[in-house]
């Protein structure tokens, strides 16, 4: 049995969790202390040191000096008795509250804990706006404030090579930590790695490495993909998939679109935000939908009342057209599809009362959400949105025109015009639907592992559309055809898709590159 194993089998999984405890592969351990090397200097640092990956790299190294710290004694001390080894060099103490030094050469796997389990952050980021003037972001993880306080520790003539959650490059929280990167001008590559699940195979979001060199000041910064572990070890002899001027880069804007080959720019004079026609917002969360999601039979059978229920969408896989109607509502309905809302007032009926009831028995009403709610069966309300826009994809996200009356659980983030925007709802469909409308929302998407794509509504508020102007140039019966030949064949006509590929333009040429800057949230 491996170390990892042993140690996860010592501990259990909970334990791992609650660390943030993701373990380095040896060849990435291998990969990056020896770029920290190249540097000249003879020590590395590592903030996370977890079960030594970083230092079984230079084990066998007597000319280098080996340091670290790590906040959890548990895994400190079953690497010493799984080595029996001395570990006087690696300091039990908290990194994030352990200030003033200086390093050589720093190498970390540092600990991922989303911002909802950061229990001592207020306490951090005070530290951090003492120490480095730095206000930090309530989104931001733990990963993203090693990295922050590394470039911030490392010496003159020093390197930091990180292996890390990436999300932070498309993110609001994401822009100070970006910001940090390349105010001085250091920042050397980024290593994306497509085969996040070699490296970490519980990986939930895009992982890559992030190069910085204090002695350096390059002029562009590279972004490198990796598609096999086979060709790490020779990546940076590659070819980028992106090269950028370093000062070119926007600390505001999404970087994760550098990663991809098929990159290309936005006539910016024919665009504007999302929001300027109106917004998306989050499909309601019910907190348990197995009790308040009912099939038309289950309420039909007990006796609640028409007026206590909403035809919803709860899953995705419920709308198979793009274009979804009453009659498809109808449906669903007349096929027992589970697509009724509980939705009774502070006064039930009493067969509502009755369900209820047994909700309670069943402890529905001390969910996380339903919890906070008064009274806890009482949802969110919304009016039906008239475009959907699925929140996880693969492959492509699913936009829909949806002309009925059912609302949308969180499967969908759906869009409520402004009073503007009514006059464009199906324009902004035909855009979201085409080949380039795809290509430049995709840009807001945040990756995650195994391939997964997802959405955040702020981030496709400030996506960019076509604007006014160029939506006007499309006449009423275009567009109308062109909805009805959508609702027919399941795609949008060939034409409509050439008219908005006219927004796209080779990289290089004038415009807004990759679209659009980011405001803050997570």
């Amino acid at each position: 049995m491996s170390r990892n194993a042993t140690y996860l089998a010592c501990v259990g999984e909970k334990h791992r969790r609650d660390y943030g405890q993701f373990f380095t592969h040896p060849a990435v351990a291998d990969f990056m202390v020896g770029w920290a090397l190249e540097s000249g200097k003879k020590s590395i640092f590592d903030p996370g040191f977890g079960l030594g990956a970083f230092f079984d790299a230079i084990e066998d190294r007597s000319d280098i000096r080996f340091s670290g710290c790590e906040i959890d004694p548990k895994i400190l001390d079953f690497w010493k008795s799984a080595t029996q080894r001395k570990i006087d060099f690696i300091k039990n103490e908290d990194y994030l509250l352990s200030w003033d030094k200086t390093c050589e050469n720093i190498v970390c796997n540092p600990p991922y804990m989303r911002f909802q389990k950061f229990l001592n952050r207020d306490k951090v980021f005070r530290v951090f706006l003492d120490k480095l003037g730095l206000k930090l972001s309530g989104y931001t993880n733990t990963a993203s404030a090693f990295l922050l306080k590394s470039v911030s520790e490392i010496g003159n003539a020093g390197r930091v090579a990180y292996i890390m959650p990436l999300e932070f490059l498309n993110t609001g929280y994401g822009a100070i930590v970006k910001r940090r990167l390349i105010e001085d001008g250091h920042l050397v590559a980024m290593i994306n790695f497509e085969c996040e699940k070699d490296i970490f195979s519980d990986a939930t979001t895009s992982v890559g490495i992030v190069l910085y060199d204090a002695s350096r000041y390059p002029k562009y910064v590279d972004f490198h993909v990796i598609k096999s572990m086979a060709s790490l070890a020779t990546i940076l002899d590659q070819p980028p998939v992106s090269r950028v001027a370093t000062c070119e880069l926007d600390p505001n804007s999404k970087w994760l679109p550098y990663f991809q080959s098929d990159t290309f720019s936005v006539r910016s004079e024919k665009t504007v935000p999302l929001n300027y026609f109106g917004r998306f917002s989050r499909g309601i969360a019910t907190g348990a939908n197995e009790f308040f999601v009912l099939r038309p039979s289950f309420a039909q059978k007990f006796g609640i009342e028409s007026s206590e229920v909403i035809p919803c969408i709860a899953k995705s896989s419920q709308i198979k057209k793009p274009v979804f109607e009453d009659e498809d509502c109808e449906m669903l309905i007349k096929n027992d599809v589970p697509v009724l809302l509980f939705s009774a007032n502070i006064s039930p009926s009493k067969q509502a009362a009755r369900y209820i009831q047994q909700g309670e028995q069943k402890g529905y009403h001390k969910r996380f959400l339903t919890k906070s709610r008064n009274p806890w069966y009482k949802t969110e309300r919304r009016d039906p949105a008239p475009l959907l826009l699925g929140v996880f994809s693969r492959g492509g996200y699913k936009i829909i025109r949806n002309k009925s009356n059912a609302l949308t659980l969180t499967c969908f983030h759906g869009f409520q015009p402004n009073l503007f925007g009514m006059k464009y709802l199906d324009h902004l469909f035909l855009y979201l639907a085409s080949d380039s409308g795809r290509a430049i929302i995709s840009l807001s998407k945040r990756k995650y592992g195994d391939a997964l794509d997802k959405f955040e509504p702020n981030d496709l508020n400030d996506a960019l559309v076509p604007s006014p102007k160029i939506l006007d140039a499309l006449s009423k019966d275009e567009v109308g055809n062109a909805i009805l030949h959508t609702k027919k064949t399941g795609r949008i006509p060939a034409e409509i898709d050439d008219f908005f590929g006219k927004l796209k333009i080779p990289n290089g040429a004038m415009g807004l590159h990759f679209g659009h800057r980011i405001e803050e949230h997570p």
